[in-house]
C-alpha cells in the first residue's frame, strides 16, 4: 500500500474511532440525563373547591395550552409519534381508567407544573414547566383544583419511548428535552400577585409567551417547527419589524381574534381562541408590558 494511502487510512480511522467515541459519550450523557432524580420540592398549597375558583382553573387550563396536548377532556393525546426521535403521549391527567388522576395528589401535579418533574423524581420531556415555574401559589391552586375535578375518562396511552436521536438530544442540550434541567428548583414561588393593569402584571401573564416569542420577544422560530413555519412575530416597540406601529386596539384585536392591523391573519400557531379569555384588564397589562420593553428588530431565522 502507498505511503500516502496508508497515511490517509490511518487519518480516516482515527476520525472514524473519534466520532464513534463521541457519539458513545454522548448517548451515555442522555442516559444520565433521562435517569437524573430530582429532590421533590415541599409545597403546600391551598386547593380551593368553590365554583368561582374551579371555573377560574379551567381558564388557566385553557389559557396555558394544557388543553392543547391533553385535550379539550384532559384524556391525554399522543403527543410526538417521531422514532427515532421520540414516541411521547401527553398523559391523561382525569381519574379515568389510563389516567394519572386516581394517583397524583395535589404536591404531584404541582411538581409536574411548576417544576417539570414526576411524582419519582424524574423529569417530563417537553412539559414547559419553565414558562409556569414562577406562577403563584393561587393560580396554581385553581388550577389543580379544576384538574382534579375533571370528570374520569377512559383512555390507556402507550408509555413514552426514546429513540436513538432524542437519547443523543438530551445528552448534548438537555435543557430542550428536559425542561426540569434548566429550571431552579429551589426558587421561592409567590402566594399571590396584584391583578391590575399594570406592566408588572403583564409580565407575569407573558411569561409562556416567550416560548414561542423568545425571552426578549423580538420573535424566534417556534419549537418543533421548520422552515416551512413563519417564526413567531416581534412584539417589541420596533417600528419596522414588532409592534411599534400598533394601536392598543390594534393588539387587543390581534390576540383575541388574530387578526392583524391590516386585515391578515396571524398563523394558526397562535392561540387566539385561548387568549379571547383575557379579560380588558389583563389585555391591557399585557400590552403595557410590551410597550415597556427594550426596541429590538426581528432576527433573521
Amino acid at each position: 500500500m502507498p505511503k500516502v494511502l496508508r497515511i490517509i487510512v490511518i487519518v480516516g480511522g482515527a476520525v472514524l474511532a473519534f466520532v464513534v467515541l463521541g457519539m458513545v459519550g454522548v448517548w451515555f450523557m442522555g442516559g444520565r440525563a433521562f435517569d437524573r432524580a430530582y429532590a421533590l420540592p415541599t409545597e403546600s398549597l391551598a386547593i380551593p373547591t368553590d365554583s368561582a375558583s374551579l371555573a377560574e382553573g379551567e381558564r388557566q387550563a385553557t389559557l396555558l395550552g394544557c388543553t392543547d396536548c391533553h385535550g379539550a377532556n384532559l384524556a391525554g393525546s399522543m403527543f410526538i409519534d417521531a422514532l427515532p426521535f421520540v414516541s411521547l403521549p401527553a398523559p391523561n391527567l382525569t381519574t379515568g381508567d389510563g389516567g394519572v388522576g386516581a394517583a397524583f395528589s395535589a404536591a404531584d401535579f404541582e411538581h409536574a407544573i411548576r417544576h417539570g418533574i414526576d411524582r419519582h423524581g424524574q423529569a417530563l420531556m417537553i412539559m414547559p414547566s419553565y414558562e409556569y415555574n414562577r406562577f403563584a401559589d393561587d393560580d396554581i391552586g385553581r388550577l389543580i383544583a379544576f384538574l382534579q375535578a375533571a370528570p374520569p375518562v377512559n383512555n390507556a396511552l402507550p408509555p413514552r419511548t426514546v429513540g436513538f436521536i432524542g437519547r443523543m438530544i438530551a445528552g448534548v442540550a438537555p435543557g430542550g428535552l428536559l425542561p426540569a434541567a434548566r429550571i431552579d428548583q429551589t426558587e421561592p414561588h409567590p402566594a399571590t400577585v396584584q391583578r391590575a393593569a399594570t406592566a408588572e402584571y403583564g409580565a407575569y401573564l407573558a411569561r409562556p409567551c416567550a416560548g414561542c416569542h423568545g425571552p426578549d420577544f423580538a420573535g424566534a422560530r417556534v419549537p418543533g417547527t421548520g422552515p416551512e413555519v413563519p417564526p413567531a412575530s416581534n412584539l417589541t416597540p420596533d417600528t419596522v419589524t414588532g409592534l411599534g406601529t400598533w394601536s392598543e386596539a390594534d393588539f387587543t384585536r390581534a390576540l383575541r381574534e388574530g387578526i392583524r392591523p391590516d386585515g391578515s391573519y396571524l398563523n394558526a400557531a397562535m392561540p387566539s381562541r385561548a387568549y379571547a379569555l383575557f379579560t380588558d384588564g389583563e389585555v391591557q397589562a399585557v400590552w403595557l408590558f410590551l410597550r415597556s420593553l427594550e426596541s429590538v428588530e426581528a432576527r433573521e431565522y
